[in-house]
C-alpha cells in the first residue's frame, strides 16, 4: 500500500556573508537547531547571484556590506527572481534610516551584529514556518515575502544604499523612470508627465517590471527635497486617492 504521506521539501536558506567567522556561526547554528534545513553560503553578491539562479530559495540571510556590492541591492534583484522568498538583513553598522524604514519596506527583518544565535534561530523559524505548512500557499498577508515588493520599496532601497542610477518601471503600456544621485531622488518622468507628479504616479503602480540603467546622461533636475519627505508625501496622496475612490 503506497504511503499516503506527502514528502516535505527541505527548506533552503541562502546566506550571503563575507566574514568566515559570522558565516560559520550562522551555518552551524542553523544545522544544529534545524537539521532539515539546507544552507547555501556565498561570500559575495556576484557569487550569490550565480548560485541562486534557479534554486527554490525560501529565505535569504544577507549582510548589507559585501566585497562587491550591497546586500539591499542584491535583495531587490532577488525580489524579481525569487518573489516568494523571505529575507533577513544583517549589518554591523546600522544606519538610522535602515531601522526607521525597515518596517515600511515590509519585506525585511533587520538584525544587528554581533548576532545572538537564539534570536537568529527564532527569526528563521518564524520565517520558515509556512514552508512546511499545507495552507501556506493560501496566505497573502505574509509581510516578509519578497513578492510584496512595491515601487516604493525599491525606491527606498535605492535611497538607503545611496545609489547613483536610473530605475525604469514598466506597468501595462506605461514606462516611468526615476533617477537617483547619492540616494536622493532627482528626476522622474512618465510619458509627458515629469517631476513629483510622475513620481507619485509610479509609486501608485501595483504591478509591472523593473530595469536599471547607469546614470550617465545629462539631465535637468525636476525633483527637490529629501527622499523621506517625498515618499511620505506620496504615500499620503495615494491613501487620499484610495479614500476618495472607496
Amino acid at each position: 500500500m503506497p504511503d499516503s504521506k506527502i514528502a516535505t521539501r527541505h527548506p533552503i536558506v541562502f546566506l550571503v556573508e563575507d566574514c568566515p567567522v559570522t558565516g560559520l556561526l550562522i551555518e552551524r547554528t542553523i544545522l544544529h537547531e534545524m537539521p532539515s534545513v539546507r544552507v547555501i553560503w556565498s561570500y559575495s553578491v556576484g557569487e550569490a547571484t550565480t548560485r541562486a539562479a534557479g534554486l527554490p530559495v525560501d529565505l535569504f540571510i544577507v549582510d548589507v556590506m559585501l566585497p562587491d556590492g550591497n546586500g539591499l541591492e542584491f535583495l531587490w534583484r532577488m525580489a524579481v527572481e525569487h518573489p516568494t522568498a523571505r529575507a533577513i538583513v544583517m549589518t554591523a553598522t546600522p544606519l538610522p534610516e535602515h531601522q526607521a524604514h525597515t518596517a515600511a519596506l515590509g519585506v525585511l527583518h533587520f538584525l544587528e551584529k554581533p548576532l545572538q544565535p537564539k534570536a537568529l534561530i527564532n527569526y528563521i523559524r518564524s520565517e520558515l514556518g509556512s514552508v512546511v505548512d499545507a495552507e501556506a500557499e493560501e496566505r497573502t498577508d505574509f509581510q516578509a515575502s519578497l513578492k510584496n515588493v512595491t515601487p516604493a520599496d525599491i525606491v527606498q532601497l535605492k535611497c538607503l544604499t545611496r545609489a547613483d542610477t536610473i530605475v525604469e518601471f514598466v506597468s501595462d503600456e506605461f514606462i516611468g523612470r526615476i533617477r537617483f544621485e547619492a540616494g536622493e531622488i532627482t528626476n522622474a518622468s512618465v510619458g509627458a508627465v515629469y517631476g513629483v507628479e510622475a513620481l507619485h504616479t509610479i509609486l501608485s503602480w501595483k504591478q509591472g517590471h523593473v530595469r536599471e540603467f547607469p546614470a550617465m546622461d545629462h539631465y535637468e533636475r525636476n525633483i527637490h527635497g529629501s527622499w523621506q519627505a517625498l515618499l511620505m508625501d506620496a504615500a499620503q496622496r495615494i491613501d487620499e486617492r484610495r479614500t476618495v475612490v472607496a
